[in-house]
């Protein structure tokens, strides 16, 4: 079932309910410009822990853009770039 049905399958109760749900979401209230606005590119993390693989997909564009920013900052590549990006917002977010 889709959330964003046309169609009413909850009753009312339970519709306003999903409804203030969805909107109380911080991730939602949150915008990607104000969780990257203090970072600090420049400032290289020391690893902390051992680095576990993920994957992400994205388009090409996006990954060469990103590869460029991150050697301007002084990294090898998008992977470090991206791990100390992520460590800095979760950082943000404690």
């Amino acid at each position: 079932m889709s959330f964003n049905s046309k169609t009413d399958y909850l009753d009312p109760e339970s519709e306003a309910q999903m409804k203030q749900a969805f909107k109380d979401n911080p991730v939602r209230k949150d915008k990607a410009s104000a969780l990257v606005a203090s970072l600090d590119l420049d400032t290289k993390k020391d690893p902390k822990e051992r680095k576990q693989s993920v994957s992400i997909t994205m388009t090409p564009t996006m990954k060469d853009d990103l590869t460029k920013i991150a050697k301007e900052h002084g990294y090898n590549g998008l992977s470090a770039f991206a791990v100390d990006i992520f460590e800095a917002i979760i950082a943000q977010n404690k």
